[in-house]
């Protein structure tokens, strides 16, 4: 199951000390959990906070290991968890289409032996 973590500060929270603070700790958790593939891709917000790419068995797999870090285990963060599905609808604009019709592209130039 593939998720979206957003983590933002708790609201009251000196965050920028906090963050300073767990900095290692936090870190070393993350590239633990890169490294063995469950934390896919990490993203900076611009400001404190992360965003994260989890690949999980289940959502509350996801919720205990965000819930480990050291930023959120120690109330500097919080987080807001997105599950992620495919996206299947660029399918409905080829539903009523024939073959031909689904795979818009240049017309195909004809050669004098075939245009008749």
């Amino acid at each position: 199951m593939k998720l979206l973590a957003i983590g933002r500060p708790r609201a009251g929270v000196d965050a920028r000390g906090a963050i300073i603070r767990y900095a290692a700790a936090e870190m070393g958790s993350l590239w633990s959990l890169y490294r063995v593939g469950v934390v896919r891709e990490m993203y900076s917000p611009g400001g404190p906070g992360a965003v994260l790419v989890l690949e999980t068995d289940t959502r509350q797999d996801a919720l205990a290991t965000l819930a480990a870090l050291p930023l959120a285990a120690n109330q500097v963060i919080e987080f807001e968890l997105i599950e992620l599905h495919p996206f299947t609808a660029l399918g409905l604009l080829f539903a009523s289409s024939g073959p031909a019709e689904s795979a818009p592209g240049p017309a195909m130039p004809t050669s004098p032996e075939t245009a008749s």
